[in-house]
């Protein structure tokens, strides 16, 4: 079972509840993001939960944070939460944005896989994935270019480490409700000309919270067998798996 893990964008949305889900279970928690204030109200004092703040995209903040999970008992485990969002054509999208994104959404899960991948012997490595890298929108292709990648990065550490003792897997979690996606979800149709498209999610009732992918994504960690957590395609839609970890409906609004 897993005693320890380091969840990046521990600030806030999924990695916040994600920090808690996995502290009530008695896990020590390492959490990183760039928002100390943040990540100190999400620690809320909990001896189980310390709080290291900086940029995952930074070097010497992933450096630090492998020093920081290597304190912690084995075995281990990462989880990627830390995400960057961003509207925009492709013809318009500024050079920043696009380097911010694959920076933060591929660059630094590699670094920090291969960083941690020594203090992993035993444990697990999880990506949050999403629909948009297979289903580009106008307005936020960018994002799915970068999730693509992602998604890419993962299955190949999966057959690189495939006889190493780590458990590597990614999960959908569908739309949750989280600063994010408010913030993509308030911008304008000329701004973000697909936003009807997740609109439709919204209307349907067909978005979560973030304490019900924490509570998912704490079971995969927790109590999937090695095997079963490594080799299938999760998401969290998926009704064959719901009995074994919710306690009611995926989506209540639906009920």
């Amino acid at each position: 079972m897993i005693k320890s893990i380091l969840i990046t964008g521990g600030g806030s949305g999924i990695g916040a509840a994600m920090a808690q889900a996995m502290a009530d279970r008695g896990c020590d928690v390492l959490i990183s993001g760039r928002r100390e204030k943040a990540l100190n109200d999400v620690a809320g004092g909990s001896d189980n939960i310390t709080v290291c703040a900086g940029d995952i995209t930074d070097r010497a903040h992933r450096l630090e944070l492998a020093i920081r999970l290597e304190m912690l008992p084995e075995p281990r485990a990462v989880f990627h939460g830390a995400g960057y969002f961003q509207t925009g054509l492709l013809n318009i999208v500024s050079s920043d944005d696009w380097e911010r994104s694959f920076n933060t959404n591929v660059s630094a899960r590699w670094h920090l896989s291969r960083d941690c991948a020594d203090l992993l012997e035993g444990g697990r490595l999880l990506f949050i994935g999403s629909d948009a890298g297979a289903n580009p929108r106008a307005g936020a292709a960018a994002y799915s270019i970068a999730q693509a990648a992602s998604e890419t990065l993962r299955r190949a550490l999966q057959a690189e480490w495939a006889n190493r003792n780590i458990a590597v897997t990614g999960f959908k979690p569908g739309l949750v409700d989280t600063d994010m996606v408010r913030g993509f979800m308030a911008k304008s149709i000329d701004e973000f000309p697909s936003r009807a498209d997740y609109e439709k999610y919204v209307t349907s009732g067909q978005v979560t919270g973030p304490d019900t992918i924490a509570k998912f994504a704490s079971w995969l960690l927790l109590d999937t067998p090695a095997d079963r957590f490594a080799t299938t395609e999760w998401d969290i839609r998926t009704p064959d798996h719901h009995a074994e970890w919710l306690d009611a409906a995926l989506y209540p609004d639906q009920a």
